[in-house]
């Protein structure tokens, strides 16, 4: 009789003795066609998570897009953080646009198009926001300088249509700061729509996101910009991919039950065979 120190070690021969008997080869077959089941059910729910991901997103889009324009002051303050909450939020602001403060920033794409995107600096007049500068981004041109711009920088003769001048109020939809693009462009161009970038120009205070101008329309020559609202991505649906991962989970244990179950039998047919 073997003692504990003494039991014999199992071999691949014993697994595989163990494995091939009539019972574990149908517990083997009814575990695949389990896990198989339930692994499927996780890609399905993985799939609804997908679609009720996008249709959140949609009526996300439509309920922001819908939303009366609300004044500035009650959404966002100079020099505060930008959050999520603040996103695709329709504003009114009143004051004026600075026709000397203007960028250019090419690179865009809007519609399989080159695009020029012209940002303004609008300075707020009156109210506790008086003297705060949001950069609005009023339309975009036909990038036709991007070969100039690589060339050495004659690109800078590009201009834009001149904001109005006079007081007016406008609307339009909150985007969070971009990072500021790479230096070395020419002046009056900008790699991205930076605040942080544009307050060094523009001085501050300064709000820590850019309007996409609605109203007024666009001045002559200028293309309406495409509202970020439109680009909204959809994140997944938390609780169908949470059922995704416990069908998975099922699977994974449907697979460990049979290894156990086989380790079990293998571990009791050596203790007969030392018996």
């Amino acid at each position: 009789m073997f003692t504990t120190a003494q039991r014999p070690r199992a071999d691949a021969r014993d697994w595989l003795r163990a494995a091939t008997t009539r019972r574990m080869l149908v517990l083997l077959l009814l575990v695949v066609v389990v896990a198989a089941v339930c692994a499927r059910l996780g890609f399905w729910q993985l799939d609804r998570a997908g679609i009720r991901g996008q249709e959140a997103a949609r009526i996300e889009r439509e309920e922001l897009m819908a939303a009366p324009a609300a004044p500035i002051t009650e959404v966002l303050a100079p020099q505060s953080a930008f959050t999520a909450e603040h996103f695709g939020r329709r504003v009114s602001l009143e004051g004026a646009f600075d026709p000397e403060q203007q960028v250019l920033v090419p690179g865009r794409n809007v519609g399989g198009q080159d695009a020029l995107m012209v940002v303004t600096a609008f300075h707020v007049d009156g109210g506790p926001h008086d003297g705060a500068i949001m950069p609005v981004l009023r339309g975009w041109l036909p990038d036709g300088i991007a070969d100039r711009l690589e060339a050495g920088g004659a690109g800078a003769e590009a201009t834009a249509p001149p904001p109005p001048t006079t007081r007016l109020e406008i609307v339009g939809v909150l985007s969070d700061s971009e990072a500021a693009g790479e230096p070395g462009l020419p002046e009056g161009f900008a790699g991205g729509i930076s605040a942080g970038e544009l307050a060094g120009l523009w001085g501050t205070p300064m709000y820590s996101a850019y309007l996409v101008l609605e109203e007024p329309a666009p001045t002559s020559g200028l293309s309406p910009a495409p509202s970020p609202v439109e680009e909204l991505d959809a994140d997944p649906n938390l609780q169908s991919l949470a059922y995704a991962i416990e069908w998975w989970a099922f699977a994974l244990f449907a697979v460990v039950f049979w290894v156990k179950v086989l380790r079990d039998d293998v571990r009791e047919s050596r203790l007969a065979a030392g018996g």
